[in-house]
């Protein structure tokens, strides 16, 4: 018999509002979630049929219902590590960890999919295939979702694909209560770079006895500006953004050396690996011109999120059939960096937002900023599609 979700959501509602809001108060940072791990197991010691297993990638989660099924496994995913910034939401359960916030909604993510998890070991009964759950640490720049899909996260049983989900929403215009997503190319793949420019230093006064590395170093910005809008074809999403600049020690002296970091992104691999050599080219030629030595390192970040067309049409049928089409918007890909990419490059993949911006309002902090809190509204709804994803799942896969 066919359950009633939302009354089996309800029943649980208020335990999971509590088990979000105390996460929220303990963030921990990436590799670090090993209380937020045992706070999931905690919120899951009753629940019936799941295959745990601990510690992959050093502090995540994989759990497993009806591994033995015969129909085709999905994969569900949550992150659950905090910032390193302080937090000035005001909420009375702000975090007690100075340094450390919750300010991207991984608490709410976790919140969500373990409130899944208790709802489908009631019903699993309804489920024609296994479903994987995978709790992951260190989104927020660690990479966790590669070492996850490395240690075997997508195996035994192997997923056919899997969904993700993120609160919030650039366009406030799109309220709580929606769903959005974008297809194809989502989220940017990204990088960072360190430029470190060596002159020579000398008495302020004197400048042209110098090679002025602050000098050459704005020069630098300068040109980095250009790499964009005169490089990269102008109907390509492309950023590069110097976010650092630090140099000198005190009113007049010339500093020896300076040193520049920053971001480069973009919504496709080969654009991404045009703007690493375009930056690299135009700083060695400024340095050269001025006469200055200069070292550059390059981290390679995120890799584009593209979200599968399959995936999209299967999401989109489960929610046609679930009566929430209606609430479905196409929005545009945003430039900010995702590693569900790393799963999405692994098998087919498909990530969507839920807008956290209520009705009555026309914005609220976005993340990242130190006054963001998630918005608890949205956990029955991230619950019901993670649960309505699991169980039409077989039914609606047409690899």
């Amino acid at each position: 018999m066919v359950q009633d979700l939302n009354k089996l959501i309800s029943k649980i509602l208020p335990e999971i509002t509590d088990f979000r809001r105390d996460l929220h108060a303990h963030p921990e940072l990436g590799y670090e979630e090993v209380r937020t791990a045992g706070k999931v197991l905690e919120f899951l010691k009753d629940a019936k049929g799941l295959e745990i297993r601990q510690g992959v990638a050093k502090t995540g989660l994989v759990i497993t219902l009806g591994k033995d099924k015969a129909g085709p496994c999905v994969a569900l995913r949550a992150d659950m590590d905090a910032l390193p910034m302080d937090e000035f939401s005001g909420v009375e359960w702000s975090s007690t960890v100075p340094g450390k916030m919750h300010a991207c909604g991984h608490d709410g993510h976790t919140a969500m999919l373990a409130g899944a998890v208790r709802v489908l070991s009631e019903i699993e009964d309804e489920l024609a295939g296994p479903v994987k759950f995978i709790f992951q640490p260190a989104e927020e720049g660690g990479a966790g979702g590669l070492r996850m899909c490395q240690e075997g996260a997508l195996k035994n049983p192997d997923a056919a694909a899997i969904f993700g989900l993120h609160n919030n929403l650039t366009d406030y215009s799109i309220k709580a209560g929606s769903i959005a997503y974008c297809p194809g190319p989502a989220m940017a793949g990204t990088g960072t770079f360190e430029i470190e420019v060596i002159g020579k230093g000398g008495h302020a006064a004197y400048p042209h006895n110098c090679i002025d590395p602050l000098y050459i170093g704005a020069c630098m910005v300068e040109q980095l500006q250009g790499v964009v809008s005169r490089i990269i074809d102008p109907v390509k999403a492309a950023v590069v953004s110097v976010t650092q600049f630090n140099a000198g020690s005190a009113l007049n002296i010339i500093a020896e050396r300076a040193k520049l970091a920053g971001t480069f992104r973009a919504l496709d691999m080969d654009i991404l690996e045009q703007l690493r050599t375009s930056i690299e080219d135009r700083v060695q030629g400024v340095a050269q011109a001025h006469g200055a030595e200069v070292k550059i390192k390059y981290e390679t970040g995120y890799p584009v999120l593209v979200n599968s067309e399959i995936g999209e049409k299967t999401f989109r049928s489960i929610l046609e059939e679930t009566g929430d089409l209606k609430n479905l918007h196409q929005v545009s890909p945003v430039m900010g960096g995702e590693d569900f990419a790393f799963f999405a490059g692994e098998i087919p993949g498909f990530f969507y937002y839920l807008p956290a911006c209520p009705v009555n309002q026309e914005s609220i902090p976005m993340c990242h900023h130190p006054a963001f809190d998630f918005n608890d509204e949205l956990l029955p709804l991230g619950i019901r599609l993670h649960v309505e994803t699991a169980r039409r799942f077989a039914s609606n896969w047409k690899q």
